[in-house]
């Protein structure tokens, strides 16, 4: 039972804190605001990962394109379109530069 409620907590968690509020809140358009508005709440302020895994060194790991269709299409845990096209494209560019 203990076990249930953990992962209930963490869903939770990940859902308010993964979510961005698209109605009220201004949206940025360089990539560092990009990634602090839609991905610093599971990556961490400073990539280092929070609930979601680090973020550094991804030019190591994968190219442009790669990143932008994780950021579309989402990977495990992570959804997919929190970003619009555009938005990923900037992000992308923005991680691949860190």
């Amino acid at each position: 039972m203990k076990q249930l409620w953990i992962i209930f907590a963490l869903a939770l968690l990940l859902l308010a804190g993964c979510s961005a509020d698209t109605a009220t809140a201004e949206r940025p358009t360089d990539g560092e605001g990009l990634y602090k508005f839609g991905c610093l709440s599971c990556h961490g302020e400073n990539l280092e990962g929070t609930i979601g895994p680090p973020v550094t060194n991804m030019k190591d790991k994968y190219s442009e394109e790669e990143i932008m269709k994780l950021i579309n299409d989402g990977v495990g845990m992570m959804p997919g379109g929190l970003l619009s096209e555009e938005e990923a494209k900037t992000v992308s560019k923005w991680l691949i530069e860190k």
